[in-house]
């Protein structure tokens, strides 16, 4: 083995150990959070659904008031997410006024989720994210419950290095000829075999077949862990553009407290995409921001989207973007998460990044019995004898 090569060894063996029980962690939580829609739909059904009625959805600033109300004065309704399906509650979101006291804790963005009957505007359930078991599943997996300033840049770097370890795992998996006998070594696992051998073919051989995915969740997660990556991304596939500014339009200064602008605006994008999977508003203090919705217009997919702007004022439509105006660095970020999650090819593609980050988590715990085991299992075994 040369110089290079036992480089590359010493290095996957240690960074591997260094950053294995993050990437545990981050992976097994990332199995979860690919079914997140479906697990929710099970365990939070009563919340989630309500009885599909013929009459007509209340009016937006109704709920609001009584979301408002259920809440008090310490919180403040920033967002609002609902989906036209006759069967399903509207939730809104929002944050802590005066956050002082939450400490490490602070990894929630939002506070509370307050779940509206749009039939009726009435208030189904008050859910504290603090307290939420999902909520707790993305804090593990973005921050390791250990807060944005310390546990973020952990989690960004370790997966930096995890890409790293994946591409020299692929130089210490490569035959070193390409002998029918070698690749079969290479490519299998050997069921039968002992424990020994059966661990080292989990870590080297899954590896190997899981290589690309597992690149694909790393590199995806690392844009929304740096910038410097994500302007990379951008950079390469616009073809070395300068990065689109995209600005929000002004709003006319609201003079009345009056929600029927609002209740326009809502109409007036529900008319528009009747067929949307979810739409998200965002409630904006400053009296020029306009009324603005996010329209996902397909089901689990991000990237098929349109963002429209209205007055807050009048409630007149303002203007709107989507996928079709981006250019080809912008698709590629606006693609990002359901690459990440696997949803830009449907189930199928869930699937696959629920298998894929299965086999990231399970490395670090084969890589760590390689080692033990070469270290320590001949010790182990003379003492018994």
């Amino acid at each position: 083995m040369g110089m290079l090569s036992r480089l590359n060894a010493w290095l996957h063996l240690w960074l591997g150990l260094l950053t294995g029980l993050v990437v545990f962690v981050v992976s097994i939580t990332g199995c979860v959070y690919v079914f997140i829609d479906e697990f929710k739909a099970l365990a939070y059904h009563e919340r989630l659904f309500v009885q599909p009625q013929q009459a007509a959805f209340r009016p937006v600033s109704e709920m609001l008031t009584n979301v408002q109300d259920a809440l008090g004065p310490d919180y403040a309704v920033s967002r609002c997410d609902f989906q036209p399906a006759r069967d399903r509650s509207w939730v809104f979101r929002a944050l802590d006024i005066n956050p002082d006291g939450i400490g490490h804790w602070d990894y929630f963005r939002y506070n509370f989720r307050v779940y509206v009957d749009p039939y009726t505007a009435a208030v189904i359930h008050v859910e504290n994210t603090n307290r939420e078991f999902f909520q707790i599943v993305l804090a593990l997996h973005t921050h390791l419950l250990l807060g944005h300033k310390i546990g973020q840049p952990i989690v960004a770097y370790s997966t930096l290095i995890f890409v790293l370890l994946l591409i020299s795992g692929l130089v210490l998996w490569w035959p070193k000829k390409w002998s029918p006998k070698a690749l079969r070594r290479s490519f299998t696992v050997k069921w039968r075999a002992r424990t020994k051998r059966l661990n080292y073919d989990l870590h080297n051989v899954w590896g190997f077949y899981l290589l690309v995915p597992a690149l694909i969740l790393a590199l995806t997660g690392l844009v929304f862990s740096f910038q410097w990556v994500a302007d990379s991304f951008y950079f390469v596939f616009s073809g070395g553009r300068a990065k689109v500014v995209r600005e929000v339009p002004l709003s006319q200064a609201q003079q009345v407290t009056s929600g029927v602008p609002m209740d326009q605006a809502f109409a007036h994008v529900l008319a528009v995409h009747p067929d949307a999977d979810m739409i998200s508003m965002r409630f904006r203090d400053k009296d020029t921001a306009p009324f603005d919705f996010q329209v996902r217009k397909v089901k689990s997919r991000t990237y098929h989207f349109e963002w429209a702007y209205y007055d807050r004022s009048s409630g007149n439509f303002l203007s709107s973007y989507g996928t079709a105006d981006l250019n080809s660095g912008e698709k590629i970020r606006a693609m990002n998460f359901d690459l990440h999650v696997g949803s830009f090819m449907g189930m199928g593609g869930k699937i696959l990044m629920f298998i894929a980050s299965l086999v990231c988590a399970s490395l670090p715990v084969t890589g760590f019995f390689i080692w033990y085991n070469r270290k320590w299992g001949k010790r182990t075994k003379m003492r018994t004898r």
